[in-house]
């Protein structure tokens, strides 16, 4: 390869690595910024806002000063290295810079405290994207020598750009965060940025790279016959309201497919590259068709009118996809790659990518009509990229604040509609008044149907599938900040079963297993011998393991931190269950991400309990090492800590993985089995309980129709202590910050087999009950609970695999063995029905 052509190929390939670490470092920062800010919509959107925000103002300001200064020597080097440089310091700064803060500022006001830590988080990210900004103009700058071919140079480099940070998405969502981890992955992007400085300063130098002679001939089309300064306040409404639209639009888009979609990171970091991918697919389109625009502000109008009636009928599809799409595709390929990865990708190629394509279209053509020649061809990048980045920086913050908990996610999508065309309406002002007249009456007329859609009755409800699939009856609904929360109710011939919804997460339902669950997680550290007067409750859900906590006497305080406060409507409908704890006097419950609440509180409490959604689910913050040393650090001399376990969408290791990770925060932590789900439970004192006094504590509860409480009963449900734990092999990893199995899993953990699996394996392998109960008055009678549970556990295998006569044989063989205990002849009933 010739020297001139090396010159030619290689700031193509610094626009694509660019574009390509982007992404990387945008996805490791909102991932670090979410463990330490919230994984709330009002932090995550606010991260967005401000890397926008910060490429904007890079944008404005580095196109001015290359125009200013055309041959400031390296510079482009020099804005690479210091992203890599400001990309290293980020990391250390979110990751261990403001969890400090809150220590430091421990003495002041809460919102004081939070404003300091958003302040320095924010700052830092917009240093760093301020930098990012500068990078597109300069490879402008330096490939771009001519007016000839300059609507096609500019689509080449915005398609390379968004190619490459569409792939650096996909690649760091599914492989470099799950494979190397978050650490590595930042010194990844770290590294590619350095040897990209590296490259520019040894070869593509910008104060003396052409790359071609100038043409010797004028070229038969130039930019002053092609456009004229009239097109430029058309060309900033088309990249501003581009900008909005899109950024907003992915916000309520990713709204409603968290409704019907399974939420994993892979499912999302698919979504979003697919976004950038439709983005690049515009771009390439523009390089190829540039040479042919006759009347741009005619194109302008098309493409405002194109965007906002390909929104119109993604709408429709998604008000409709359970039925039109997933569920027959569910059908069509059962399995569950296609459910987390193939049906996403359809219904985000045919819903999301055609108006992305459509954006990454009207950006390079927005900086064509705004750019008076290749020679301030940096401050027309610069300014365009202003205006894209501003739309983008208050898109997303109406549609999640203001759009979404005014009129719901359907309607949203119609108000940015009503947006478009209003600024279309705008850009035919301009036009000649042929064409004026006409396109204004079809604008007007469109109007005027989205703003009736919008104030009509009309329902647009957005409901999991499971409602489409079941015969469930809607008996609360509401599209809240945090989430759509919903809740359901399915009536069978002997009795019903509510089950509610944030999203497409199940909280919990009514059915027996699951109240059983919970309520374990409450009252077990009471009959463990806590004595407690203050609580702390992660996750309030519908309230069970609450009111179990506050049926104790002693509690005088329970605190509770809610992602969705608005759970504590939907729990009203299940009052049956926790005895209409929502008006318990006792009770606060704070709005919020409960690991942000417990780096962000002083306060300590005697207990400690959590039930968050399962971690493949966008819960694995709430399994990590570094979470439940938050629970240790917030927790008394002698308190205690519970957190449900569940056995589903979990590989063995990983199970017993997130036990270990547990246990290697309290030594003293003991697992008991509640159905077919776990209880982890560890204390700062070692956990040895005397037989006599767990019977008296136990007697003391009030007697509860869904929780049986026979001393002995109770008792044969522990499977694991602290030394059976410590016996695990050496394959089990600690499950970490750094490197989450579970949050970056396999996609083994979807096998149905996982849960039986799972529950044979910990049926057979129980071991620490004799060590953690003393004094046992009748071993024997112990001994018979404990092989009753272990056969009426297998029977529960056994219906999991759908093998019922394996059920009801084994349970009749536990009440053989131990009749005593009253819930088995409970589950013969349950079952039968």
């Amino acid at each position: 390869m010739s020297n001139p052509q090396k010159l030619r190929l290689l700031p193509q390939l610094v626009v694509f690595l660019a574009g390509f670490t982007f992404l990387i470092f945008e996805i490791s920062w909102n991932r670090l910024l979410g463990l330490y800010l919230g994984s709330t919509v009002f932090a995550s959107t606010l991260v967005l806002a401000t890397f926008m925000a910060g490429i904007g103002f890079g944008g404005m300001f580095w196109g001015k000063y290359i125009h200013k200064n055309p041959h400031k020597k390296h510079l482009l080097a020099h804005i690479l290295a210091t992203i890599a440089l400001i990309g290293l310091i980020n990391y250390f700064v979110f990751q261990s810079v403001l969890p400090d803060l809150y220590e430091i500022l421990a003495g002041v006001s809460l919102y004081f405290r939070e404003a300091i830590v958003y302040l320095v988080a924010f700052l830092f990210l917009m240093i760093a994207t301020f930098f990012m900004g500068g990078v597109l103009q300069l490879l402008a700058k330096t490939i771009i020598q001519s007016d000839d071919k300059l609507g096609n140079n500019l689509g080449r480099i915005y398609g390379l750009e968004t190619l490459g940070s569409a792939i650096g998405g996909l690649l760091t969502g599914f492989i470099f965060l799950g494979r190397f981890g978050q650490q590595s992955t930042l010194f990844l992007a770290v590294l590619i940025m350095v040897t990209l400085a590296l490259i520019v300063w040894r070869k593509i130098p910008i104060e003396t790279l052409k790359s071609e002679k100038e043409p010797t001939q004028k070229s038969t089309k130039t930019k002053s016959n092609k456009i004229n300064d009239d097109f430029r306040k058309p060309a900033l409404l088309l990249t501003f309201i581009c900008g909005l639209s899109i950024i907003g639009l992915q916000v309520v888009w990713l709204r409603i497919l968290k409704v019907y979609l399974t939420n994993t990171s892979y499912t999302f970091s698919l979504i979003a590259s697919l976004v950038i991918l439709g983005l690049f697919v515009g771009s390439w389109f523009y390089k190829m068709k540039s040479h042919s625009i006759k009347q741009p502000l005619r194109l302008i109008y098309r493409l405002l009118l194109m965007i906002s009636g390909l929104v119109g009928v993604g709408l429709i599809l998604l008000l409709n996809l359970p039925q039109v799409m997933l569920l027959p595709l569910a059908d069509l390929f059962d399995t569950y790659f296609t459910r987390l990865l193939i049906i996403p990708a359809v219904v985000s190629m045919i819903v999301i990518l055609p108006v992305a394509a459509l954006s990454g279209y009207a950006f390079p053509f927005a900086i064509d009509l705004y750019t008076n020649s290749y020679k301030n061809i940096g401050e027309g990048v610069g300014r365009i990229m202003w205006v894209n980045a501003m739309g983008a920086f208050v898109g997303p913050a109406i549609a999640a604040f203001l759009f979404i908990p005014l009129v719901g996610a359907g309607r949203s999508i119609l108000l940015i509609i009503l947006l478009i065309l209003v600024v279309a309406y705008v850009v035919t002002r301009t036009m000649a008044k042929a064409q004026k007249q006409s396109s204004s009456i079809v604008l007007i007329g469109l109007a005027l149907i989205v703003l009736f859609l919008i104030i009509s009755k009309i329902q647009m409800q957005i409901l999991p599938p499971s409602f489409h699939v079941e015969d469930k009856k809607v008996v609360y609904y509401n599209e809240a900040v945090q989430g759509t929360i919903v809740v359901g109710e399915a009536s069978g011939e002997m009795f019903s079963v509510k089950s509610t919804y944030v999203n497409n997460a199940s909280v919990i339902g009514s059915s027996y297993d699951a109240i059983k669950a919970v309520k374990m997680v409450g009252h077990m550290p009471f009959f463990a011998g806590l004595k407690c007067e203050k609580a702390l409750i992660v996750g309030f859900g519908i309230g069970v393991t609450t009111s179990a906590i506050a049926v104790h006497d002693e509690i005088k305080q329970i605190d509770c931190v809610e992602l969705v406060p608005g759970l504590q409507k939907a729990a009203t409908y299940y009052n049956d269950l926790n005895n209409n704890i929502v008006n318990d006097p006792r009770l606060n419950i704070y709005g919020g991400d409960g690991r942000h609440f417990l780096q962000s509180t002083s306060e300590k409490y005697d207990l400690i309990s959590s039930d968050p959604t399962h971690p493949v689910l966008g819960s694995g913050s709430l399994y990590t090492q570094e979470y439940f040393e938050l629970y240790k650090k917030h927790l008394t001399e002698n308190g205690m800590v519970t957190q449900y376990l569940p056995l589903h969408k979990l590989t063995k290791e990983d199970l017993l993985g997130l036990m270990k990770t547990f246990q290697s925060v309290f030594p003293n932590t003991v697992v008991w089995l509640g159905h077919y789900h776990a209880v982890l439970m560890g204390s700062m004192n070692p956990v040895k309980l005397d037989f006599k006094e767990w019977e008296q504590r136990i007697a003391k509860l009030p007697k509860d129709i869904y929780f049986y409480t026979n001393p002995y009963h109770l008792a044969a449900s522990l499977i694991y202590d602290s030394e059976a734990i410590e016996a695990f092999g050496n394959e089990i990893q600690i499950n970490t910050d750094n490197h989450s199995y579970v949050e970056f899993f396999d996609f083994d953990v979807f096998k149905e087999e996982n849960l039986p699996d799972n529950l044979a394996y910990l049926n057979f392998s129980r071991d620490g009950v004799w060590r953690v109960f003393q004094n046992v008055p009748d071993r024997m009678m112990l001994k018979r609970f404990i092989e009753g549970n272990k056969m009426m556990t297998r029977g529960l295998e056994g219906m999991l695999r759908n093998d019922r006569r394996l059920l009801f044989n084994q349970l009749q063989k536990a009440i053989r063995i131990n009749p005593e205990n009253e819930e088995l002849p409970f589950l013969v009933k349950l079952y039968s029905k």
